[in-house]
């Protein structure tokens, strides 16, 4: 991660590099995951592009899905983004 990339943007892809990671060690595809939480597909490829901010209920349903504390999630996400 770039240390000219603006602060909210590390940490958007640090949470969508957890969110990848998570996903694949679970052995789940994208739309899996996108029906666990009833988004569309494309919204969970580009949530793991940090392309997008999700909303806290959303959040918490994540970590539910991929089998995590929420905590957890933000943690992994924070030492992605260089912040932990």
């Amino acid at each position: 991660m770039s240390e000219s990339e603006p602060e909210s943007q590390r940490h958007l892809r640090g949470l969508g590099e957890a969110v990848r990671q998570l996903r694949e060690q679970r052995g789940s595809s994208h739309a899996e995951l996108a029906t666990a939480l009833g988004v569309e597909e494309q919204y969970v490829a580009a949530l793991e592009a940090g392309e997008r901010d999700p909303e806290y209920e959303l959040l918490l349903a994540l970590a539910q899905a991929l089998g995590v504390r929420p905590a957890a999630l933000i943690g992994r996400a924070e030492a992605l983004s260089g912040e932990g």
